[in-house]
């Protein structure tokens, strides 16, 4: 089962590229005063993020007399070793993502890193999904980054309702992640308080494709935040050589991937240690 698809918003491509225009709300509704015009106003255009899909390859080749002394049935088993690379390809192309959310290097349609305390708004302010002291998993960090998202306003400083979807942790958090989210009372508390994080996440992910063993994510409900585009799912293809009689097995697929509303759709820390 994949885990990146859990954490894009996964959608079909049939141009080489594609582009997504984020578009202004507008501000809130005035009073009309009898026989007065109302107030018209226009949304703001927003940010545009660029999906150019890329094909990614990978293929095997079997001998003619490695094929005849095959004993081990090693080459039925290629396409299912093609398969699997193709899939640990996606993986960790999408949580590549999430490994470089911190890093300046790699920054999305609005100039600044995935997770940024700091996100550009259209509207002249700024928008934090990062925790402004990076801290573990905890808690009070998950109570703290989930009411902080809470808080998401649109780029006209407008409130809107922003709810987690799923924790994402690395595997060395694992264990932490499961107590906080599963137990019925505060984790490590001698007090008799509910647990509040209990239910609050629809899914809980853990990957061994996250390179930081601190880093924590919370994934929102936001569309369009972590974006996939497939332009051409995996297959696999076999063909014969006339002149050397080698077999080969070719595995192809075209895929982008990045963030259009990362800003809200993904609230992350690097962890405090």
């Amino acid at each position: 089962e994949p885990l990146y698809t859990k954490l894009f918003t996964m959608k079909k491509s049939d141009k080489a590229f594609e582009k997504e225009q984020q578009v202004t709300g507008l501000p809130l509704a005035g009073v009309k005063d009898q026989g007065e015009p109302a107030n018209y106003v226009d949304p703001f255009q927003g940010y545009q993020e660029e999906y150019v899909n890329v094909t990614y390859a990978l293929g095997s080749t079997v001998t003619r007399e490695m094929y005849e002394d095959d004993q081990y049935n090693y080459i039925n088993d290629i396409p299912k070793f093609l398969a699997r690379s193709m899939r640990q390809t996606e993986e960790t192309i999408g949580f590549n993502h999430l490994n470089r959310a911190f890093n300046t290097s790699f920054t999305g349609a609005d100039g600044v890193s995935l997770c940024n305390t700091a996100h550009p708004l259209v509207g002249g302010s700024t928008l934090s999904n990062r925790l402004a002291t990076d801290a573990d998993l905890t808690q009070t960090s998950l109570e703290t980054a989930t009411q902080n998202l809470l808080d998401f306003v649109d780029d006209q400083d407008l409130k809107i309702r922003v709810h987690p979807k799923c924790l994402v942790v690395p595997t060395a958090l694992n264990f932490t992640a499961r107590k906080l989210l599963e137990s019925d009372f505060v984790v490590g508390s001698a007090d008799n308080d509910k647990n509040t994080t209990k239910g609050l996440f629809q899914d809980l992910v853990v990957s061994p494709y996250l390179t930081d063993t601190n880093a924590w994510f919370i994934i929102t409900d936001v569309p369009n935040g972590l974006v996939w585009y497939n332009r051409r799912s995996s297959e696999i293809v076999r063909d014969n050589e006339f002149d050397t009689q080698n077999l080969k097995f070719l595995t192809t697929e075209r895929f982008s991937s990045g963030f259009t509303d990362g800003a809200r759709g993904v609230y992350g820390t690097s962890g405090g240690s």
